[in-house]
């Protein structure tokens, strides 16, 4: 399918026209009548793909850290996952709407020697970003929280103390992050 460049150019432009309809439709509503709603709209699409970003990462690297340690308790032989007692227990722990939470997650996975205690930390503070993304609507507005109103305010996602939102700030998170999915996955058997 990827081999042949017709069907992929037909795939590009078949997603980009759902794209722009998508987009029509959910942000560029009133974009000519109301310009302070489609300011306002702009706003909630940055915050949407901020939020993407962070919830993107998260997925990949705790999708990878399931089947990492799943494949760590029953070994390399994948079918055991789902055709043992065994395998279809550990699938309902890291699978299951009611299994482990990310931090136990990380927990096993630290206790099984499978990442380290900086990547453990590390991928602690991505879950904490993950919290926020996915508890809170507007994403871009100050913590007030224990402050006074003379106080300065900091944003909501804070990476390394800068806003998420700054281009740079979400470009050194993907990079950070990325760089550990691609350590875990070369780890992968």
């Amino acid at each position: 399918m990827w081999d042949n460049p017709k069907t992929v150019e037909a795939k590009i432009k078949r997603l980009t026209r759902e794209i722009e309809e998508i987009d029509q439709f959910f942000y560029k509503v009133n974009e000519i009548d109301d310009r302070a709603s489609y300011a306002g709209m702009l706003e909630r699409k940055r915050d949407d793909m901020v939020r993407s970003t962070v919830l993107q990462i998260h997925t990949a690297i705790e999708d990878l850290l399931n089947s990492y340690i799943a494949m760590n308790v029953l070994g390399n032989d994948r079918r055991r996952l789902s055709h043992t007692h065994a395998g279809q227990a550990l699938q309902k722990m890291l699978f299951g709407g009611g299994g482990l939470g990310f931090e136990m997650k990380l927990n096993l996975a630290r206790a099984l020697g499978l990442v380290s205690t900086k990547t453990k930390d590390r991928l602690a503070v991505l879950n904490t970003l993950r919290n926020k993304c996915s508890h809170n609507w507007l994403l871009k507005k100050p913590v007030r929280r224990g402050k006074r109103p003379v106080q300065k305010k900091p944003p909501l996602l804070l990476y390394e103390g800068r806003d998420l939102h700054n281009v740079a700030t979400l470009e050194d998170f993907a990079s950070e992050y990325g760089a550990i999915y691609v350590t875990l996955w070369l780890k992968f058997p």
